[in-house]
Order: C-alpha cells, then sequence, then structure tokens
C-alpha cells in the first residue's frame, strides 16, 4: 500500500484542461492507494481549488484534496476561510518559490495560520531552493502554531536537505515529504536520525516520475517497519484514514 501525500494534477498549456485521467492512470500503473491532489496552474486561485475540491468529491476514494493559498493575495485570508469548508480538502499548501515571497515576512501569513491553526488542518510547505523557501522560515511560523502539522515537502531539496532534517528533529510538529530530494547523504541522515514518525511519501508528480519516487528507498535497507511507516502508516494516521 501507498499514500501519494504530495502531487499536482498537470494541466494542458493549449486547451486548459486538467489531465485527470494521466493521473488517475499513473496511481493505478504505480499501485498508489491514496493520493493527496493540489493545482498549481489555473486562472485563479480560488477557481484552482474548487476544481480541486469537484475533482477530488468524484473520485473520495483514491484522492484527498489540498488547496493552494498564496498569502500575497489581498484575499488570500478570506479564500482560507472559504477553502477550509469545501467538500474534500484536508490540507494547505504553500508555494513561496511559486508565488514569490519570503515566508518570514509575508503579512498574511500567521492570520492564516491562526485559522488554520483553529481546525488543525495539515499544512504543506516549499522548501528547498533559494533565499525564499528556507526550512528556518517556516519553522519560526510551526513553533507559533504547535497545533498545526506542518509537512515540510522534499525535505528542503537541494539547498537545504541537511538542516532540513535537523529542523524537523527539533520540533515535534514537523514532518518531511520524500519526493524530489535524490541527495543519497541527505536521505542517509535523514533515515539515521528521524523516527520513522517523521517521514511522509511524496510522488511530486507530475514533474517527477512516480516509479523513481517510489524505487529511491531501495538502496536504503529499510526495515519493513520503518519503509512502511513512511509509504502509508503515516499518511493514514495524518488524514485519518
Amino acid at each position: 500500500m501507498i499514500i501519494d501525500i504530495h502531487a499536482h494534477i498537470k494541466r494542458d498549456e493549449i486547451t486548459h484542461e486538467y489531465l485527470e485521467r494521466e493521473l488517475l492512470d499513473d496511481m493505478k500503473k504505480n499501485e498508489i492507494s491514496l493520493r493527496v491532489v493540489s493545482a498549481l496552474d489555473g486562472k485563479s486561485i480560488q477557481d484552482q481549488n474548487n476544481y480541486i475540491s469537484d475533482l477530488v468529491t468524484k473520485h473520495p476514494n483514491q484522492l484527498v484534496g489540498c488547496a493552494v493559498i498564496n498569502p500575497k493575495e489581498d484575499s488570500s485570508i478570506e479564500e482560507t476561510k472559504r477553502v477550509l469548508q469545501l467538500p474534500g480538502i484536508k490540507m494547505i499548501e504553500f508555494n513561496s518559490i511559486e508565488h514569490g515571497y519570503y515566508p518570514d515576512s509575508c503579512s498574511n501569513i500567521n492570520q492564516i495560520l491562526d485559522i488554520v491553526e483553529e481546525t488543525q488542518t495539515p499544512v504543506k510547505v516549499f522548501t528547498g531552493i533559494g533565499s525564499t523557501s528556507m526550512p528556518q522560515q517556516w519553522a519560526l511560523h510551526a513553533k507559533k502554531h504547535p497545533n498545526i502539522t506542518f509537512i515540510f515537502l522534499h525535505i528542503g531539496c537541494f539547498d537545504y536537505g541537511y538542516s532540513c532534517v535537523d529542523v524537523a528533529n527539533e520540533h515535534d510538529n514537523i514532518l518531511v515529504e520524500t519526493s524530489n530530494q535524490y541527495e543519497v547523504q541527505v536521505l542517509r541522515k535523514a533515515f539515521s536520525v528521524l523516527p520513522k514518525e517523521k517521514l511522509l511519501f511524496g510522488s511530486y508528480y507530475p514533474t517527477t516520475l512516480t516509479k523513481c519516487s517510489i524505487d529511491l528507498f531501495d538502496m536504503f535497507n529499510l526495515e519493513k517497519d520503518y519503509l512502511e511507516s513512511i509509504y502509508y502508516k503515516n499518511a493514514e494516521k495524518l488524514l485519518n484514514k
């Protein structure tokens, strides 16, 4: 069994149609039991989040919805309140690279997280490229909001892998997600330092091949229980499945 905690849905550049069948076929091909999906492309944040809610409502046994919030937008606080009421939305996602802001100085984030904390909805954050996605920037928010589970995507990716492991180890409410992290030494550190409850499997579909994200663990000879925790047990607990 595999639960994919981090995937997006691809949008055709010409027709602007979301490629639902490709998403579901990829799950079947790679034996993904459940996939958390969000949309980064669309006419507006509101339209993207509405689409995801509709999509996962059509496929409740296969998909879980994640709403994307851009805290730079004037409407972001109201949008946060709105999406938390949408059917099928079980996570909130921030992508400071995609939307271009510094997580530690973007003024709306604290108020948004206050709203999210009331529902204890898990929050995914992009970490790992350049000065706008440092794990330490998001760790400041994790410390202020101890009742939110933060998922640091890509284990700090290319720039901050080692420090991301340290930050996750220092905060009870920070987990890490494994996709797009291919630095062997970073992964080795994560598997040796972090308890099994701290790691979640993600595919980063469609940017990364799902099979590559699954096969990543073959070289590490992880114990069965540790690997099962990454693949699905931790996600089951997080999603109350």
